[in-house]
C-alpha cells in the first residue's frame, strides 16, 4: 500500500493511540522503578530521558528521510513499533542488573551513564514513530495529535489500574505489550504474512510474562539505593515475606525480626528486662518504619516511654491524640503506653494500613478493634483541614521518607506537612493546652532541620497573632554517636497554641533530667542561641540570612523543607556535605548540573545535527529554506515546548498540596492535561485549520492560552483556598475544570503551528519538532530550578509567559503570508 498524505487507513490512529500510551506508561512507571533503584532526585531523570529520547527520535526522521521511504511507511511503523516493545523489555532487564552508583569515579559515571542510556533507547524507537506519523500526514494532524494525547491520557490512567495486579515491573513490561499491539495495528494493512505473525508471536509472549511478573519475578529488583551514607547501590537482602505495590508505593516486610527495643532516640537510662519482637517495614527500599509484636501487655512496648519522641505524651498524659503517618503503628503504642482516651491514625497507604490491621493483625494486637483507636485512610493535612476535631497532641515522628513517590519525579523535595500554613492549620486544631509534636533528626554541628523547624513554628504563630512566639516552644535532643556519618540523634520540638506555663516547663526539665535527654531551648533557656533568635520577631531575619543553610520557613508556594541549600551557595556544597542535609546538597547540585547537561545535550544532539544537515543541503544545491521563516517557526514551537512543560509542572506542584498527594497530582494533572489537549487539538482542525479566517482565529487561538494561563499562574492560588477543607473528590474535580480551561486551548497550538509550517518549511517539520521536543527537555529540569529558587508560582508565570512567543512568531507568520 502506498500512501499519500490524502490517506489515513483507520487502524493507524488507534496505532499511534496504543504507541502514545505505552510510551507515558512506561514514562511513569520507570520514576516507581527508579525510586526503588536510585535516590528520590533521580528518579524525575525519567521525564528528562523520554523527552530526550522523544525529541532525538524526531531529529533521526529529519536527517535520513531515506530510511522512511512513503511507499513502505506502514511497514516501518510496524518495525518500529516492534523495536519500541522489544528494546523496552531488553532494556528494562539490563538496567535491573547495573548497581546505580551516583559516585564520581569511573564504576559511578559508567553505572550513571550506562542505566540512563538503556532507558533512553526505547523513547527512540517512540520517538520517530509518533514524528513520522504527525510529520507525514499533515492534512490529518489534528485528528492525529488529538489520537497522540488521548492516548497518552490513558497510559496514565493505567498506571493507577495496573501497578497493583502486576507491580512496578510488571508496569513496564505491560508498556511493551501495548507498544507490540501498536505495531499490530500499523501491519494491519501490510500485506506480509511474516511480519504480522512475528508481531502477533511477539505480543503473545510478552502478555504472558506480563501475567507472570507478579507470582515468578522473572524482572526482579536486584539492586536498590542505600539507606545510609553515600547513595551507593545495595543488593537486595532476601526475598521479602510480604510486598505490596501501589502507586504511593511498594510496601515490603521481611523475614528478620529485630529483638532489640528501637527507638528513633532511645533514652541512654533505658534498660530492657525482656526482648521485643518487631519486624521492619520498608517503603522504596529506604523509608522504614517499625512493626512492634503486641498482645495487649504493658510491658511489650515499655520502651516507647524512653523514645525523645515521646516527650509530648510525659506533658499530656491520657490525651486525645492525632498521629500523623501511623507506618508500624509505634506512635499509636505510644499514645496507648500513656493511656491515652483515643488515638486517631491517619495513613495515606492503604495497603500499609492493610498490612497492620488485616495481614498482620495477629501480630500487631488488632489495633482496629481496639476501641480507643481509630484508622483513618487519608492525607493527614487535608483529612485535618476537613475535621472539625481538636486534640491535645498532634504528633508527626520522622515523617520525611527518602523514597520517592511516583511523582517525585516533577516535585523532587516538597513536603505538605512542613509549611507555615500546614503548622497554622494544626494549632488550630489543638484543644486549648494541646501540642504540636514533630521530630528530626539531629547534627550538633550542623543542627539545620531544627532550626528550620522552629522556623516554621515561628511563621506559624506569627500567622495566628503571638508576640512572644518563644513562650510557646520548647526543644530537647538526644545526643549520641551511633556510626560514622549518621545523625548525633533526633529532636523533638513542642509547639503550643498557648505559652508553656511554668509547670510545664518544670515538668520538661524533670523528664528531660530523668531520661538523660538535651534540653536544647525553653521559655527561659536555650543551649544553642540561634534557637532563641529565630523565634524573636525583631531577629528572626537576620538570623535566616546569616545561617550557612536555608532556614528560611518553607510556605505552600515554596514547600521545599529538605532543600536547605541556596543556588547561591552550590560551589559551597563540599563546605555543607553532611548526612542528610548531604542528599539534599547533593540533589541540588545534580539537578544545577543536569541543566547544564540537557541544555548541552539537546544543542549538540538535536540542533547542532539538523543544522549541519541543513547546510549541507543547501551546498550540495538543494531548495533552500528561509531563514526568516524558519527562524519564525523554530521560535513558536520554542515557545509552546517550553510553556507547555513549565505550565504542567508547576501545576503537578502546586496541585500537590491542593489534592494531598504527589500521586493524585500526577495522574490528575498528566490526564486532564492530556485529554484536554487532545480535544483541543481535534477541535483545531474543524474551528480554525479549515476556516477562510483561520489566521485571526489562531491569534486568537494561542492569544487565550496565554490568558489562561497567566490567570492560572497569579488567581489559581486565590480560588484554591475556597476548598480547604472539602473532600477529596470536589477538589478532584475542580482540579479537572481548571486543567481542561487551560488544556484545550494549549491543544491548538501545536496542529496550528505545524500546519502553517507545512506551508512554508514542510521538510523542517521534523527540526521543528526536534525544537519542541528539545525545549521540552531543558523545561524539565529548568521547572525544579524555578521552583526551588523562586517559588511555584513563579515557574507557572514563566510557562505563562512563553506562550508570548508563539503569539508574536505566529503574527509575523500571518503577515509574511
Amino acid at each position: 500500500m502506498t500512501p499519500t498524505k490524502n490517506d489515513l487507513p483507520r487502524s493507524l490512529p488507534f496505532g499511534l493511540a496504543l504507541t502514545t500510551s505505552a510510551t507515558l506508561l512506561l514514562e511513569i512507571g520507570l520514576t516507581r522503578i527508579f525510586s526503588i533503584t536510585m535516590w528520590y532526585h533521580f528518579a524525575f531523570m525519567a521525564i528528562s530521558i523520554a523527552l530526550f529520547g522523544m525529541a532525538f527520535g524526531a531529529v533521526l526522521v529529519y536527517l535520513r528521510p531515506e530510511w522512511f521511504p512513503e511507499e513502505k511507511i506502514f511497514r516501518r511503523l510496524g518495525q518500529l513499533g516492534l523495536l519500541f516493545s522489544l528494546s523496552t523489555a531488553l532494556c528494562f532487564w539490563l538496567h535491573l542488573q547495573i548497581p546505580f552508583s551516583p559516585v564520581f569515579n569511573a564504576a559511578g559515571i559508567v553505572s550513571v551513564v550506562l542505566s540512563f542510556l538503556l532507558t533512553t533507547i526505547p523513547f527512540l524507537f517512540s520517538g520517530v514513530l509518533v514524528s513520522l506519523i504527525l510529520t507525514r500526514f499533515p492534512r490529518h494532524v489534528g485528528r492525529l495529535y488529538a489520537y497522540d494525547l488521548i492516548g497518552a491520557a490513558v497510559g496514565c490512567l493505567l498506571l493507577w489500574a495496573l501497578v497493583r495486579p502486576l507491580t512496578g515491573p510488571g508496569i513496564v513490561i505491560a508498556s511493551a505489550v501495548l507498544a507490540a499491539a501498536g505495531a499490530l495495528f500499523f501491519l494491519w494493512n501490510e500485506k506480509g504474512k511474516r511480519i504480522k505473525a512475528f508481531s502477533g508471536g511477539v505480543l503473545a509472549v510478552l502478555t504472558v510474562l506480563m501475567l507472570l511478573q507478579p507470582s515468578t519475578r522473572l524482572f526482579e529488583i536486584k539492586w536498590v539505593k542505600n539507606t545510609v551514607g553515600a547513595p551507593v547501590a545495595q543488593r537486595v537482602p532476601e526475598a521479602p515475606v510480604i510486598e505490596r505495590w501501589n502507586s504511593h508505593a511498594v510496601v515490603t516486610v521481611f523475614r528478620y525480626v529485630l529483638e532489640d527495643a528501637f527507638a528513633w532516640g532511645m533514652s541512654p537510662v533505658f534498660r530492657p528486662d525482656s526482648k521485643t519482637q518487631q519486624l521492619m517495614l520498608t517503603i522504596d527500599a529506604a523509608a522504614g518504619t517499625i512493626i512492634t509484636k503486641y498482645t495487649g501487655k504493658s510491658h511489650e512496648i515499655r520502651h516507647l516511654k524512653y523514645d525523645v519522641t515521646s516527650l509530648a505524651h510525659h506533658l499530656r498524659p491520657e490525651s486525645e491524640a492525632l498521629v500523623i503517618g501511623t507506618g508500624g503503628g509505634r506512635d499509636i503504642l505510644t499514645a496507648l503506653s500513656f493511656n491515652a482516651r483515643r488515638v486517631t491514625g491517619v495513613e495515606i497507604n492503604r495497603d500499609i494500613l492493610k498490612l497492620i490491621n488485616v495481614e498482620m493483625a495477629d501480630f500487631t494486637g488488632h489495633l482496629a478493634d481496639n476501641p480507643k483507636v481509630r484508622f483513618q485512610n487519608d492525607e493527614a493535612r487535608n483529612w485535618i483541614e476537613r475535621s472539625g476535631e481538636r486534640f491535645d497532641i498532634i504528633q508527626a515522628s520522622l515523617i520525611d521518607s527518602w523514597a520517592a513517590t511516583s511523582a517525585g519525579a516533577f516535585v523532587l523535595t516538597e513536603n505538605s506537612l512542613y509549611t507555615a500554613e500546614a503548622w497554622t492549620e494544626f494549632l488550630n486544631h489543638l484543644t486549648d493546652k494541646g501540642v504540636l509534636t514533630m521530630s528530626r533528626w539531629w547534627m550538633k554541628d550542623r543542627p539545620g532541620e531544627m532550626i528550620r523547624c522552629t522556623s516554621i513554628a515561628y511563621a506559624a504563630l506569627k500567622n495566628l497573632g503571638v508576640k512572644d512566639p518563644r513562650a510557646h516552644v520548647m526543644i530537647a535532643t538526644t545526643d549520641y554517636e551511633r556510626f560514622e556519618d549518621a545523625p548525633n540523634g533526633v529532636g523533638t520540638i513542642l509547639v503550643s497554641r498557648r505559652p508553656f506555663s511554668p509547670e510545664d516547663i518544670r515538668s520538661f526539665n524533670e523528664i528531660c533530667e530523668q531520661f538523660q535527654f538535651k534540653v536544647l531551648l525553653t521559655p527561659e533557656e536555650a543551649a544553642i542561641p540561634e534557637f532563641a533568635d529565630i523565634l524573636d520577631l525583631a531577629k528572626h531575619d537576620a538570623v535566616v540570612a546569616a545561617y550557612p543553610l536555608n532556614v528560611a520557613p518553607p510556605t505552600d508556594d515554596d514547600p521545599f523543607f529538605f532543600n536547605m541549600l541556596r543556588l547561591s551557595d552550590i560551589f559551597r556544597s563540599g563546605e555543607l556535605d553532611q548526612f542528610m542535609t548531604s542528599f539534599n546538597v547533593k540533589a541540588v547540585t545534580i539537578l544545577v548540573t543536569l541543566f547544564g547537561l540537557v541544555v548541552l545535550l539537546s544543542v549538540f544532539g538535536l540542533l547542532l545535527p539538523v543544522w549541519l544537515h541543513e547546510r549541507n543541503r543547501r551546498k550540495a544545491g538543494g531548495e533552500a529554506l528561509s531563514a526568516p521563516a524558519l527562524f519564525r517557526h523554530s521560535l513558536y514551537f520554542a515557545g509552546i515546548g517550553l510553556g507547555f512543560i513549565l505550565v504542567e509542572i508547576g501545576q503537578m506542584q502546586r496541585l500537590t498540596l491542593f489534592l494531598g498527594h504527589p500521586v493524585y497530582s500526577l495522574v490528575v494533572v498528566l490526564f486532564s492535561l492530556l485529554l484536554a489537549t487532545g480535544i483541543g487539538s481535534a477541535l483545531a482542525g474543524r474551528l480554525v485549520l479549515r476556516n477562510e479566517d483561520g489566521g485571526r482565529r489562531a491569534l486568537l487561538a494561542v492569544g487565550t492560552i496565554l490568558a489562561v494561563t497567566l490567570f492560572a499562574a497569579l488567581g489559581l492560588p486565590l480560588l484554591l483556598r475556597f476548598f480547604h477543607g472539602v473532600s477529596l473528590p470536589p477538589r478532584i474535580l475542580f482540579s479537572v475544570a481548571v486543567l481542561f480551561a487551560m488544556g484545550v486551548p494549549m491543544g491548538m497550538a501545536f496542529p496550528v503551528g505545524l500546519k502553517y509550517a507545512d506551508r512554508e518549511v514542510r521538510s523542517a517539520t521534523p527540526w521543528l519538532w526536534a525544537i519542541n521536543g528539545g525545549l521540552s527537555v531543558i523545561g524539565s529540569v529548568l521547572a525544579m530550578i524555578l521552583s526551588i529558587a523562586f517559588g511555584i508560582t513563579i515557574t507557572c508565570l514563566v510557562g505563562a509567559l512563553c506562550y508570548a512567543l508563539p503569539l508574536l512568531a505566529l503574527s509575523r507568520n500571518r503577515r509574511a503570508a
